[in-house]
């Protein structure tokens, strides 16, 4: 009966997974970055804290971990950054004071299971903490993705400026969108440059993009289209964010956010506001004709969202 019964689970949780994703693709929504939010949601990890003060203090001997040291908060000294994996869908990130006495922890964040931890400058004086990040729900249909962040300090915490995929694989049985037999999926590497200009970190990267097709899942893959698509981060102390570009509202339109699977309005931009555009958010209005197209923008009152690209002109430089 234990067995009869694990497996029944088993499937219950494979179908409800495919009910979702499924759910996903019918409403236009699928993507890497909704996978990563969803996949740490709930709450900190477990016991992760504990963990990364016991390396802080040099103990958890045997515990992967990974560290780096900068001057990250803007207090006087070095802090150390602490990496850790807990399991296979969640890890967490430290950042310690050192001093004489016992390390104190100043942040932390709930992330995915981590490749990389590094701390490198925005501009003179400022740095920021780099990570790469594991998304791997390989079930099924399934994401297989790599993500790079940047978090620089910001009121009293660590703060997002900058989130890219670094490499994506995902795949859905084609069944479920009333397509036919067989699987389709999207495949995206992604070379990163890590540079600077004019005398600020520059980041510029170069994604080819694959949809595929299969008669089955691990079969051989058809190519039915791609593409290379080039862009280029830059700090902007004024936005305190990776920018691509600056633009203005060329009529009063919405910033939306993304609840879901559904794109909501959350404010009200007027005719001339300018942005900081942080994102093309095109990769679904490519592999679908007809879905809208949105540029992942900054207002200046801190807040981020999106807005259909034909309300915004694009102005030259950063």
């Amino acid at each position: 009966m234990t067995h009869r019964w694990l497996w029944l689970r088993a499937l219950a949780i494979l179908a409800v997974a495919a009910f979702v994703f499924w759910q996903r693709m019918a409403t236009g929504q699928p993507g890497p970055y909704e996978a990563r939010e969803l996949a740490v949601m709930g709450g900190e990890a477990r016991g992760g804290k504990e963990i990364l003060e016991d390396l802080a203090r040099g103990q958890g001997a045997g515990v992967y971990h990974l560290e780096a040291e900068g001057d990250v908060a803007p207090d006087a000294g070095v802090e150390k950054i602490i990496g850790v994996t807990l399991s296979k869908d969640r890890g967490m990130l430290g950042v310690f004071r050192r001093g004489d006495g016992q390390p104190v922890v100043l942040a932390t964040l709930d992330t995915l299971p981590l490749q990389e931890v590094k701390v490198v400058q925005l501009e003179t004086g400022r740095n920021a903490v780099l990570i790469r990040e594991l998304l791997d729900e390989s079930f099924g249909a399934y994401f297989l993705s790599t993500f790079y962040a940047l978090y620089t300090w910001e009121d009293g915490k660590l703060q997002e400026i900058w989130r890219k995929v670094a490499g994506n694989e995902e795949r859905w049985n084609k069944k479920w969108l009333a397509q036919g037999e067989g699987w389709q999926g999207v495949s995206e590497q992604v070379t990163t440059d890590f540079t600077r200009s004019e005398g600020k970190l520059a980041i510029k990267t170069i994604s080819n993009q694959t949809l595929w097709s299969a008669p089955a899942a691990t079969g051989p893959r058809t190519k039915v289209q791609s593409r290379t698509v080039t862009h280029t981060y830059r700090w902007e102390p004024a936005w305190k964010a990776m920018v691509m570009a600056e633009g203005r509202v060329n009529a009063a339109t919405a910033l939306k956010e993304r609840r879901g699977n559904k794109y909501v309005d959350r404010l009200q931009l007027a005719a001339g506001e300018k942005v900081a555009v942080l994102e093309d958010e095109d990769l679904l209005a490519w592999l679908r004709p007809g879905e809208p197209s949105y540029w992942r923008v900054k207002v200046r009152n801190g807040q981020v969202g999106y807005i259909l690209k034909s309300y915004l002109d694009l102005q030259p430089g950063p």
